[in-house]
């Protein structure tokens, strides 16, 4: 049996995945900031509480995923955080907190994951940069910058782990209908963007992948607002 933990599972992409998951008996870890929705509706599942950006979160998280499924032959990290706004509106808590949130706890998650993957000798590494993670758009200045900065270190980590047996693979996903775009003022047009059931699909086809291929940058976009 396949085991998966999967970070941000009570919203969006995680929760689709979650669901698609279950469907096929995997094994599962999930974990959220709000948990009980999770716990009702995976109840075979380890769903573990954190923020991810606390002291030693990450690693407990990863530490007791492992435990509870026996190790882990995939992490997918999908935790994060938004913010459009100027640079001239963005304050210093405000920037230091996406980067935190999105950039630092990708470090914490990939480097716990990676060290139980390495002694595995196997292992897939999922995240989800987002096409602002190579792309740029004004009034996302930090978001942007959190996200490049995911890009860049995920593939620091491809070149260190290269010999280890773990993948890893990135998605720029341009614009999904998540609940990502509820507490932001930006207009956008919901209904031209990505499904979140679509997303997932596109991301269990980089899991589904023959484990010595790797599908390690996709981009999907939008038609009606690409950005590269």
């Amino acid at each position: 049996m396949q085991k998966f933990l999967i970070t941000g599972a009570s919203g969006g992409i995680g929760l689709a995945l979650a669901h698609k998951l279950q469907a096929r008996g995997v094994a599962l870890a999930l974990t959220g900031r709000t948990v009980a929705p999770l716990r009702e509706q995976f109840p075979s599942a380890t769903v573990i509480e954190a923020d991810l950006v606390a002291a030693n979160e990450a690693a407990r998280v990863v530490s007791e995923a492992s435990a509870a499924l026996g190790g882990l032959d995939c992490v997918v990290h999908l935790a994060g955080i938004g913010l459009m706004k100027s640079v001239a509106e963005t304050t210093d808590d405000e920037f230091s907190r996406v980067v935190n949130v999105n950039l630092r706890a990708s470090f914490l998650v990939a480097q716990a994951a990676c060290a139980v993957m390495a002694e595995q000798k196997h292992g897939l590494f999922i995240t989800v940069p987002g096409i602002l993670g190579r792309a740029v758009m004004k009034n996302a200045a930090a978001y942007s910058a959190s996200k490049y900065g995911v890009t860049g270190l995920i593939k620091s980590f491809a070149q260190e782990y290269s010999r280890s047996g773990i993948r890893f693979a990135l998605f720029f996903l341009g614009g999904v209908d998540s609940t990502f775009w509820d507490n932001l003022s930006m207009k956008v047009q919901r209904d031209k963007m990505i499904p979140v059931d679509t997303a997932a699909d596109l991301i269990l086809q980089a899991i589904d992948a023959p484990p010595h291929l790797v599908l390690s940058e996709v981009t999907m976009q939008p038609e009606s607002h690409q950005l590269v």
